[in-house]
């Protein structure tokens, strides 16, 4: 089975080369755009957590390809994406009331490469709706965490940055955090072209666990769910 990154760039194979029979109108331009990004999450043990959005910005350029009402999109973005996390627990032990709170915030930045697939409903102009396959490739990161516990007039509180390191396999560096490579998925949209001007809202469904593997047996995963927004100024390639 072909992985979403391979599916990808014979797409992208087979598109250039009926550009040259096709005599596709070409354009390339700068993207900038935002990141409204967030993960599923599923734990081994069912004690699930809840994580909140983390804003980041997305910047590269993005290639047109144009076949009439068809058009063939790929991108090369740094895109920073993540989650937060802010928890608080309440228990009674002993008749004295303790209240935990843990906040974390991951931000992780990526190479992200859509390989889009657009109709335009003008042709080159006018309203789109957009779809495509994703590859991200990890290129570094940091996760800032913050616990503290307070009750029966006593309080106590850590906080500390961890870097994070990119792997296929989880090692054994307790001042890192690993997530896996690659982040793969799916992605679509709508958008609107006006001349040379572009712009999306889509959203991001990532396929693949973000967690790397480990020596524990461990299956508690995480997946990219990241909603994103941009816009593209187009130049004439030619």
């Amino acid at each position: 089975m072909k992985s979403p990154l391979l599916k990808g760039l014979l797409a992208s194979t087979l598109l250039v080369a009926a550009a040259g029979t096709a005599q596709a109108q070409v354009t390339i331009g700068p993207r900038v755009g935002l990141n409204l990004a967030n993960v599923q999450t599923d734990v081994e043990d069912g004690d699930d957590f809840d994580t909140k959005m983390k804003i980041g910005a997305q910047v590269g350029v993005t290639l047109n390809a144009q076949f009439g009402n068809v058009a063939f999109q790929p991108s090369l973005l740094f895109s920073q994406k993540g989650f937060k996390i802010d928890e608080t627990e309440t228990e009674t032990f002993n008749g004295v009331t303790y209240t935990a709170t843990s906040k974390a915030d991951a931000a992780l930045n990526y190479l992200d490469i859509p390989l889009n697939f657009v109709y335009t409903t003008g042709g080159d102009n006018g309203f789109q709706i957009f779809a495509g396959p994703y590859v991200g490739i990890g290129l570094g990161g940091k996760v800032k965490s913050e616990t503290s516990v307070s009750g029966g007039g006593q309080s106590f509180s850590d906080d500390g940055t961890s870097t994070v390191q990119f792997a296929n396999e989880e090692g054994d560096d307790d001042d890192k955090i690993y997530f896996r490579t690659l982040n793969a998925g799916l992605n679509g949209g709508l958008g609107y072209k006006a001349g040379p001007f572009q712009v999306q809202a889509g959203y991001s469904l990532g396929l693949t666990n973000m967690l790397p593997d480990n020596d524990y047996n461990d299956d508690s995963s995480l997946k990219d769910r990241t909603a994103h927004f941009s816009l593209t100024y187009f130049f004439s390639a030619k």
